[in-house]
């Protein structure tokens, strides 16, 4: 297998925006028929919805320099669509409203935008939208500033996210040598659990962690170990959506389920003894069962639930 190159790396990345640099400035000549650059467009659609009311937001969540976004301001002034007014609570701020030309503006825009994408989506067949999805919420997530406000869910496996999970265990560890055993090991596993799927097995179950934006950044798999105790099995989180709580997250919807499905005990099997997996354990409840050559063991008894 080849090693990682940096220099292709890099050139991919180039290769990919000049390609976008020259989709984005053909989309917008065929969209607008309009006075505006995409750069104002997107400030005007900022204040539009809300989610900038000084040049200090607009700055920040745009990244623009602050001496080129106040001519552009100033020029929003003289043709009517913003308005600056002083900033009670901080005299050394301006707010910025939008006049209702800009926002009826800002909407026709939005309709243009819409009829274009649609357009665009049209050309591709429902898998292939659902990989260009993907894809760019793979790019937004993995260039983006690590950002602990945004929101994640846990929800069901779709199809896709299996595929997705052992090419994600084959890639943990960037640092050493590519291996086939780490996916070779994720590939039994998941076959293992997606023949139990098939046969309706019940007391099993999946879960995939997904960051607004539709970024998946996180999965675990409860397979049977034994009729009393279930197994945690394919544990992991994307580095850059770490130290967030999501770990403890997937390890408690793994705890709870087991416990509903009548298991005693829930089990983690690590073939090494990650510093960070073996603190995340330890703060969830799980005690140390084994530690030698072969790996460790995390085990929790779980409380038996009694119906009346």
């Amino acid at each position: 297998m080849g090693c990682f190159d940096p220099s292709r790396a890099v050139e991919a990345v180039r290769r990919f925006n000049r390609f976008y640099a020259r989709h984005a400035g053909a989309f917008h000549e065929r969209l607008h028929k309009s006075h505006f650059s995409l750069t104002e467009v997107r400030i005007l659609h900022e204040l539009a919805h809300d989610r900038a009311q000084t040049a200090a937001d607009l700055s920040r969540n745009l990244g623009l320099d602050t001496g080129y976004l106040s001519r552009l301001i100033t020029k929003f002034q003289k043709l009517g669509l913003v308005v600056r007014r002083k900033n009670e609570s901080d005299g050394r701020a301006h707010l910025l409203t939008m006049t209702s030309e800009a926002k009826a503006k800002v909407d026709e825009l939005d309709l243009h935008v819409s009829s274009e994408t649609a357009s665009l989506l049209n050309r591709l067949a429902p898998g292939e939208i659902e990989q260009l999805s993907s894809a760019m919420a793979d790019i937004e997530r993995l260039l983006s500033p690590t950002a602990s406000d945004l929101s994640t869910r846990l929800r069901s496996p779709r199809c896709g996210d299996f595929g997705w999970r052992i090419e994600r265990h084959a890639l943990l560890d960037a640092s050493e040598e590519p291996s086939l055993s780490n996916e070779t090991h994720a590939a039994t596993v998941i076959a293992r659990f997606l023949s139990a799927m098939q046969m309706n097995t019940p007391r099993i179950a999946c879960w995939v962690a997904e960051q607004e934006g539709a970024a998946r950044v996180g999965a675990a798999l409860l397979n049977a170990a034994s009729e009393n105790q279930a197994r945690i099995e394919l544990l992991f989180v994307e580095p850059g959506a770490r130290r967030r709580g999501l770990g403890e997250r997937l390890v408690a919807a793994c705890a709870n389920f087991a416990q509903g499905a009548g298991y005693e005990s829930v089990a983690c099997r690590l073939d090494d003894a990650r510093e960070d997996l073996c603190a995340l354990f330890m703060r969830t409840g799980f005690k140390l069962r084994q530690d030698d050559e072969t790996g460790v063991v995390w085990e929790r008894e779980l409380r038996r639930i009694y119906a009346d």
